[in-house]
């Protein structure tokens, strides 16, 4: 209804607008209007178009600015038609949406058929399964009435298994007996290994220490070495409660008096170079226990040679206490009166290396550790003597001992060895 509308307005502007020119034309024919210097006639024509022209584009103007259907008709032509190319394929392919919703639609409905067909398959299946859960409800019943049998067997059982289990109890009661024993065993075991090999420790530090002593003496015969490398001049105690200068000061003391000594023996004493001395002093600062400053001699001394000395910090501390086992030997039982001595001898010699190497230092004159005396000797020989077959000997401290002690006193405990 609005497009023939539209048509009518267009049609009607079309008769007024060609009324209107030629009208126009005749006036101008009338007045003899000569325009750019054409005839009248020809100009009126020029006139009347020029008019029906202008009022034309008047009239479309117009129609556009009142109406939008020409203003899209006019301006939006091309897309209008690539709006309706547009739309064309949209319902081309809503259409071919259409075909494949209703093939869709159809295998939809062949899968219905084919489920219904199967749900009649399953609703059979589920009649035969219950008729399966009868029948294995029955079986149940029957396996109820067995479980129930066996019941009573398995409380027979338990009653076999808790008697099994005491007898057990018992044979591990036995068997730990036993591990423990076999433990204590395997313990003296080692004990024993340990002690042969501190014995072979022991007597091989004594060949070197035979081999060093021969050496010493021959060069003593030789007259030679005055004073020896390393040989121990002098011990230090310094307490840890002494302040530095008074440390100093006891150690300058000792110094000097070493120096008096070797000096009236007809021997030099280099004096302590200043850097060792504040070095010695600065290892002491940091110390914080009671500590023993021993002085060595730093080479073999000629005579006509000075000495010259070094130090070495150790700690001035508890090594043995009352009743400390030192050593434990083992004593064949065909050891008499005849072996003993020697036998001491080698004990006194495990003793000594047991000492030294927990720390305590040797006497500066003899380079001894201590002595056993004769009544110690006899009387450890008597116990030793009471005790027949393999027996054991245990050397005890006889009293607390520290590092700068003489070991002078001892306990011998003799007790038969296990086989």
């Amino acid at each position: 209804m609005h497009t023939a509308t539209s048509i009518l307005v267009l049609l009607v502007l079309a008769g007024l607008v060609a009324s209107l020119g030629d009208r126009v034309g005749r006036v101008a024919a009338k007045r003899k209007v000569a325009l750019f210097g054409l005839r009248p006639r020809l100009a009126a024509a020029c006139i009347a178009v020029l008019t029906g022209v202008l009022i034309a584009g008047l009239t479309l103007g117009f129609l556009s600015l009142v109406s939008r259907d020409v203003r899209e008709m006019l301006f939006h032509f091309d897309e209008l038609k690539r709006g309706l190319t547009a739309l064309e394929a949209e319902v081309d392919a809503l259409e071919r949406n259409r075909r494949d919703l209703t093939a869709q639609r159809d295998r939809l409905g062949r899968d219905l058929d084919s489920v219904r067909s199967e749900l009649e398959s399953k609703e059979q299946e589920a009649t035969a399964l219950v008729a399966e859960i009868s029948r294995t409800e029955q079986r149940r019943l029957a396996l109820a009435r067995e479980l129930t049998a066996a019941e009573q067997r398995l409380g027979t059982l338990e009653e076999q298994v808790a008697a099994d289990v005491q007898r057990l109890s018992k044979l591990r009661t036995q068997l730990e007996r036993e591990e423990a024993s076999n433990t204590r065993l395997r313990q003296e075991r080692e004990d024993l290994q340990q002690q042969v090999t501190t014995l072979n420790q022991t007597y091989e530090g004594l060949l070197t220490e035979a081999g060093q002593l021969e050496e010493r003496i021959e060069a003593l015969r030789a007259g030679n070495i005055v004073v020896e490398v390393n040989q121990p001049l002098a011990y230090i105690p310094i307490p840890a409660q002494l302040t530095l200068p008074e440390s100093q000061r006891k150690i300058v003391s000792t110094l000097g008096g070493l120096q008096q000594r070797f000096e009236a023996e007809g021997v030099g004493f280099q004096p302590v170079p200043p850097a060792a001395m504040t070095e010695l002093l600065n290892t002491l600062s940091l110390l914080t226990e009671d500590v023993i400053v021993v002085v060595y001699s730093e080479r073999n001394v000629l005579p006509g040679e000075a000495i010259t000395v070094t130090f070495e910090i150790a700690p001035d501390q508890l090594v043995f206490r009352k009743g400390d086992l030192i050593v434990r030997i083992n004593v064949a039982a065909e050891v008499g009166r005849e072996q003993l001595p020697a036998l001491f001898a080698n004990a006194f010699a495990a003793v000594r290396a047991v000492a030294l190497s927990r720390g305590m230092l040797p006497d500066l004159e003899t380079g001894e550790v201590g002595s056993i005396s004769a009544s110690d000797i006899a009387r450890a020989a008597e116990q030793v003597e009471r005790v027949k077959g393999k027996r054991i000997l245990e050397i005890r401290a006889g009293r607390d001992f520290s590092t700068t002690d003489t070991l002078d006193s001892f306990e011998f405990v003799v007790k038969p060895a296990k086989d």
